[in-house]
């Protein structure tokens, strides 16, 4: 019996001990693996947290385009709402402003002006047809005045002439008689002192001989005069011929002197025509450019600067604008950044540079990214130029802004303004 006992006990020990074991060995290799586990997630944990910096909060913004009325008017047209996406380059205006009160005062007085120019510009052209009108008929005397003064000083030439050789005949003739004279005048002298005529007839002989030498020097007289006239007349004709004169008419007036005064008159005339014509050309342009720049501004197209969604739209169509005053707001999405707001001592981690990662809350599975491009710390905390220092409670949060300039990205989204205004978790990839 003693015997049957051992052989019947014996197993069941064994087998308890067998199952304990394996239970043991199980458990070890649970807690070991929960305990790679937990150190395999504190490792990525501190991995992740010497190498990313998280934001506590931050938010897209962007840059808004005011659109103003470039001139005063009342807007009739507005083809724009509120996250329409317009085009510069589309041949629609963005809007149309009418200005039905647009003053033309400056346009009147130039128009005024030119009138008055114009009339000037008549009388002065009129006083130059007027002038040479004159001066043909200057030309023309002046053309028979040289005839008849050539003519006329043809026939005084040859009237002195004939003059010149009936002087020297009569000089020839008072030469022959004094030669005559001179002959009686020797043979009653002999005659007389021979006795055989009186004394009276010698001394009468000697008279006609002293009154024709006499006669001989005045026809020398005037036969010397003859030819200095016949001279002087020549000289006349040449003068004729060539236009000039050499002695001035009885009433003192010479076509010449005339037509030279004419000429110069006439070129004065056209010169002043010429300075009005120059001058109302000029203002003509300016009165022509002045037309289009009222036709313009009563009637103007305001068009998109840019290519933009349409972020608020300030002005209804009716309403009177002013010059300068808002139209809409754009949104430039081509500009955008995010201000991501951390805590100060992770600036320590954070440089300019330094790339992020953008997760929308708002929209899954968009992700952007960007760069770092500039810090600032102390927000209300810091009153730049103010002496006065207010006291700051110690629970006050130390927060640093930091701006982010998104990467170029063209999927903009449909209707969500670029994703601006949206909140994000921006994670910093930095290097441990």
């Amino acid at each position: 019996m003693i015997v049957i006992h051992e052989h019947t006990s014996n197993p069941i020990p064994t087998f308890t001990q067998q199952l304990k074991l394996r239970r043991s060995l199980l458990a070890n290799l649970l807690v070991f693996a929960a305990g790679c586990g937990i150190l395999a997630f504190a490792g990525l944990f501190l991995y992740r947290h010497l190498t990313t910096v998280r934001s506590r909060d931050a938010v897209i913004n962007g840059v808004i385009v005011n659109v103003r009325a470039p001139e005063e008017g009342t807007l009739q047209q507005l083809r724009a709402k509120v996250g329409q996406f317009i085009k510069p380059a589309e041949e629609t205006p963005l809007a149309v402003l009418e200005n039905d009160y647009l003053s033309q005062g400056d346009l009147k007085e130039v128009e005024k002006w030119l009138e008055r120019r114009q009339g000037e510009l008549e009388a002065a052209q009129a006083k130059l047809a007027q002038l040479q009108g004159l001066l043909t008929s200057a030309q023309g005397d002046e053309r028979h005045q040289q005839l008849l003064e050539v003519k006329q000083t043809n026939r005084q030439v040859a009237a002195a002439q004939a003059e010149l050789g009936a002087a020297r005949a009569n000089l020839a003739d008072a030469k022959a008689r004094h030669r005559l004279a001179k002959i009686n005048y020797g043979r009653f002298s002999r005659l007389a002192q021979q006795g055989a005529v009186p004394q009276a007839q010698a001394d009468a002989a000697l008279t006609e001989l002293q009154q024709s030498q006499a006669q001989v020097a005045a026809r020398q007289r005037e036969v010397e005069a003859a030819a200095d006239r016949v001279e002087a007349l020549k000289a006349d004709a040449r003068a004729a011929e060539l236009g000039l004169t050499l002695r001035n008419t009885r009433s003192n007036y010479d076509p010449r002197l005339r037509l030279q005064e004419l000429k110069i008159q006439i070129g004065e005339q056209q010169a002043i025509v010429q300075g009005l014509k120059r001058e109302i050309a000029a203002q003509q342009r300016q009165v022509a450019q002045a037309r289009r720049e009222v036709a313009q501004r009563k009637i103007v197209k305001v068009a998109a600067p840019i290519a933009a969604y349409v972020w608020r739209v300030d002005a209804r169509p009716g309403m009177f604008l002013g010059k300068g005053d808002r139209i809409l707001q754009l949104l430039d999405c081509q500009r955008r950044w995010i201000d991501v707001f951390v805590e100060e001592q992770s600036l320590r981690l954070i440089h300019p540079g330094t790339k992020a990662k953008i997760e929308l809350y708002g929209s899954k599975g968009k992700v952007l990214w960007g760069t770092v491009t500039n810090i600032r710390s102390g927000l209300g905390r810091l009153n730049p130029g103010d002496d006065q220092v207010i006291p700051i409670p110690e629970n006050y949060p130390r927060q640093s802004q930091v701006r982010v300039e998104l990467d170029a990205d063209q999927d903009w989204g449909e209707g969500n303004f670029c994703y601006v205004g949206y909140t994000a978790r921006v994670t910093f990839q930095i290097s441990p």
